[in-house]
């Protein structure tokens, strides 16, 4: 492994763990942990969050690969993705830092409310359609992904860490259920405390995300490797 490849690697797997941070669809799979059937349950929750992230992540990368490179093998979108992202999510910051009581109540109302008596089907669609308009996870997958198709670097090493950007992005779903099998019923407790904390915290957790994230892409795009505004 040569200097490129770690450089990308050292750029994009941050931004996958930021992807991973959604209150929603963790609280979902929350719920999914500690109802009735919850194998069949959370398997379906994973399975369409997977589902949706694999879809997304397959179009913007074959989109990102395909853009012409200038004549110093770049793409013209380079720096400036990693700044528009780094812009927009410290704009969102300001908002999601502002308190929305009754948007939070509605938003967990949605992922409890029939819940109990949901079938697997269920779950899938929900959390298929909440993994599909993840913005900010998505604002976050996509300059990872344009590093990704763009960097200087073979395809069999872009696509493993394709595959492991989507793995991290993927982690909210997959601890619930994997320390629920650990712990059995005595993880319910602890999952339903976790649950309440993502609920009543949903929007500081996205607007501590989202500022951390702006910095870290702004400070990106600007370096020398991006828009080369600073020597960094």
């Amino acid at each position: 492994m040569g200097k490129d490849e770690i450089e990308l690697l050292l750029r994009v797997i941050p931004l996958a763990i930021g992807a991973a941070f959604t209150p929603s669809l963790f609280g979902l799979q929350l719920v999914a942990a500690v109802s009735p059937h919850w194998v069949k349950r959370t398997t379906a929750t994973a399975v369409g969050a997977a589902l949706a992230f694999a879809i997304a992540i397959t179009v913007l990368l074959l989109g990102f690969a395909s853009l012409p490179l200038d004549s110093s093998h770049r793409s013209p979108l380079d720096g400036a993705i990693w700044l528009i992202v780094g812009i927009v999510l410290g704009a969102s910051a300001m908002w999601l830092f502002m308190p929305h009581p009754e948007l939070a109540k509605s938003s967990e109302k949605r992922l409890t409310a029939g819940l109990n008596k949901a079938g697997p089907w269920t779950f899938f669609g929900v959390a298929f359609a909440l993994s599909i308009k993840d913005i900010t996870s998505f604002a976050l997958l996509i300059p990872a992904l344009h590093d990704i198709a763009q960097a200087d670097v073979d395809w069999w090493f872009k696509v493993p860490t394709a595959v492991l950007v989507y793995v991290i992005a993927l982690i909210g779903v997959v601890l619930p259920p994997l320390w629920r099998l650990i712990r059995g019923h005595k993880a319910e407790a602890s999952l339903d405390r976790l649950f309440r904390f993502t609920m009543d915290h949903q929007f500081k957790i996205l607007g501590f995300v989202a500022v951390f994230f702006a910095i870290y892409c702004i400070f990106i795009a600007v370096g020398a490797d991006k828009l080369g505004w600073t020597g960094w």
